[in-house]
């Protein structure tokens, strides 16, 4: 069964959408747009409740509504009442939210994920896609446009939701300061191969030192998947805080680590970079980090909040036919 988003469910739907256009059949997309393009046209006045017709015969939006209801009722009504419920917090609270800041949010989000399908598709750019598409009768714009429109509403809740969350987050000197330091502070690249036993490590380090490669037995032997996927690369680390930093502050590029114990295992690194402390000065960068920290913040205590309000609301459900 399709997940839909327990919150707004409008990435779930985008990511439909487009890969419907773009990852399947063109031509069947652009039949799709087409013929919802023509019974947009053809649906005024008395007509506007058949939504089809089948050797004659009508099927009206009635026939549709209790057929969604049927099969997707329970997981719809939950998404309606969560967003009612977030509506609800916000005007009890005087918050709201513009269609710019709505639009802006769903652009960013749109061309991110076009970036990301014209790359899966094998296109160089957003022309030769739009070529493409122009070749079916349809055209990059109007495609973000009915997009666009049919992600409004579940976009407008999230917008309206974190503006809620953010007016309870509090940023401290010492946010920043950590942030500073993760984004502009000195760092050690390396990679890591991870071992269950310290036998395991001790003979992975035994041929290390007798010149294995080091990317190649973490991508064969180490129990951590998504280094070893990578080489065993590791995100960059302060040589200051975090658990591995103190442990190889001293280590130079190329220089392969003792083996260290941790609550996931043992671990033998191999620094391959120092990077030296960012010139920005702090002040200059302060309002930009301000803003990371607040967002970061805002989205971990999203799913608590939603969670919050949903156990203190009164909610009583009568749908009977799913």
């Amino acid at each position: 069964m399709l997940t839909i988003s327990p919150l707004f469910c409008s990435k779930a739907r985008f990511l439909f959408l487009m890969t419907l256009v773009l990852t399947c059949s063109l031509s069947a997309a652009a039949d799709l747009f087409a013929q919802e393009k023509a019974e947009e046209e053809a649906l005024i006045g008395p007509q506007s409740e058949i939504v089809a017709v089948v050797n004659d015969e009508n099927l009206t939006r009635g026939q549709l509504a209790d057929l969604l209801i049927e099969s997707f009722g329970a997981q719809g009504l939950d998404v309606l009442v969560r967003r009612t419920i977030i509506y609800q917090q916000a005007d009890n609270l005087g918050i709201s939210v513009t269609p710019e800041e709505v639009s802006k949010r769903l652009d960013r989000l749109l061309d991110r994920e076009i970036q990301k399908l014209i790359k899966a598709r094998g296109y160089e750019d957003e022309d030769q896609l739009n070529e493409d598409l122009k070749n079916m009768g349809m055209d990059l714009d109007e495609v973000k446009e009915t997009m666009t429109e049919r992600l409004r509403n579940g976009m407008e809740v999230e917008v309206l939701a974190e503006k809620i969350v953010a007016t309870t987050v509090t940023v401290t000197d010492e946010d920043l300061e950590r942030a500073y330091e993760e984004e502009y502070g000195e760092k050690i690249e390396a990679v890591q191969i991870v071992l269950n036993t310290r036998k395991e490590a001790d003979e992975v380090l035994e041929k290390l030192q007798s010149g294995a490669d080091f990317e190649t037995l973490a991508r064969n032997v180490s129990k951590d998947r998504l280094s070893a996927a990578a080489g065993g690369r590791m995100r960059p680390f302060s040589p200051k805080e975090g658990f591995f930093g103190p442990k190889v502050t001293y280590h130079e590029v190329g220089q392969i680590s003792d083996i260290i114990r941790s609550d996931d295992g043992y671990h033998i690194l191999k620094i391959i970079d120092l990077r030296d402390q960012s010139s920005k000065d702090f002040e200059d960068v302060k309002p930009e980090l301000e803003e990371v920290v607040k967002r970061q913040k805002v989205q971990k205590r999203l799913a608590p909040w939603l969670t919050s309000i949903m156990e203190r609301a009164e909610v009583k459900k009568y749908l009977i036919t799913y």
